[in-house]
């Protein structure tokens, strides 16, 4: 009987510490993004979502772990077709990973794919929130613009025929960027001037990215849950009236001159909607853009090359890159 009173003495201490220490975790996550970009990542080491699946490129050589700046982060990798003379036009490719996680290794197979069709492809790194939130990521895709177009020669490269890539957080940061590299006015307004002419911009190239981070206020559910605590951590506020949340925003910030663009999503991906907003958007603007969006598929189907929807993605790319990059040539 004594050995029970001494168990149940523990137990419910224990239950007390963990009733304490989950009233802490409520309190930091009202406070701060951290607990729930902690959670999200455990989330992601989870799933398979992000990683490239079903093919393997042939006859491609790459370069890895160059400096592009001199952060831990500015890192990025190339991988060119083998034995290519140049100079050949570069897809400059930003990762997903909700600006919170992710890195350069999942779109490299993708990357890979793409050089055998004679592209140079460029995967970089940049840092994540919420230890380096907006807009240090914009920053660092255009520090890497301006390493490539420095060293074009030695990567074989051509600097005049470039074109802006990424899938989730990473669709959003290179969207971003073709919008401030088209519009002085919005290069203003960030305080960046981009490296990149307009007219050397040929055409972006966007899956599942959220293009309109404003809308996230009025998410429910789980995704509102996560799309704003994702924003928060980038953002660096948790009020998306905020007007450096609105000052982030693609659909708002484009123009005319905005680069020839390809869309995908799944319908089954609450960015899409997004997407489809996106899209509508250019063409207002009478912008050249192409869209494959397709229902049943989830976020980043587009590298689950097991899929019929994801190759014919796929195939779109390369026509795709072939028609923007031969007008500049």
């Amino acid at each position: 009987m004594r050995f029970l009173r001494v168990l149940g003495r523990w137990m419910g201490r224990a239950a007390f510490g963990l009733a304490a220490l989950l009233g802490a975790v409520l309190v930091w996550a009202r406070v701060s993004p951290r607990p729930g970009v902690a959670l999200i990542n455990w989330l992601f080491s989870l799933t398979d979502t992000g990683e490239v699946k079903g093919m393997e490129a042939t006859g491609v050589v790459g370069r890895t772990g160059l400096a592009y700046g001199d952060g831990p982060d500015e890192v990025l990798d190339v991988w060119s077709p083998e034995g290519a003379a140049g100079p050949l036009p570069v897809v400059v490719w930003a990762h997903g990973g909700a600006w919170i996680g992710g890195g350069r290794s999942q779109p490299a197979p993708y990357l890979r794919l793409l050089a055998q069709h004679g592209y140079v492809g460029i995967g970089i790194d940049y840092s994540l929130a919420p230890d380096h939130p907006y807009p240090l990521p914009v920053r660092q895709l255009g520090a890497a613009l301006t390493w490539i177009r420095e060293h074009a020669d030695e990567l074989g490269v051509d600097p005049e025929r470039v074109v802006l890539a990424g899938d989730s957080a990473g669709a959003h940061i290179a969207a971003q960027y073709a919008a401030l590299v088209t519009s002085a006015d919005y290069a203003d307004l960030l305080g960046i001037e981009p490296p990149l002419e307009a007219d050397h911009l040929v055409g972006t190239m966007l899956h599942c990215g959220p293009y309109d981070p404003p809308t996230a206020m009025h998410s429910t559910g789980f995704g509102g849950w996560f799309v704003r605590t994702v924003g928060w951590a980038y953002l660096g506020t948790k009020d998306f009236t905020d007007p450096r949340v609105r000052e982030s925003s693609v659909v708002d910030h484009a123009t005319a001159a905005y680069p020839p663009t390809l869309l995908s999503g799944g319908d089954e991906d609450p960015l899409t909607a997004q997407g489809r907003v996106f899209a509508a958007r250019l063409a207002e603007l009478g912008v050249e853009h192409e869209t494959h969006f397709h229902p049943g598929l989830n976020h980043e189907f587009q590298f689950d090359l097991t899929r019929p929807e994801a190759r014919r993605v796929l195939t779109a790319s390369v026509d795709f890159l072939a028609r923007v990059t031969a007008r500049h040539s």
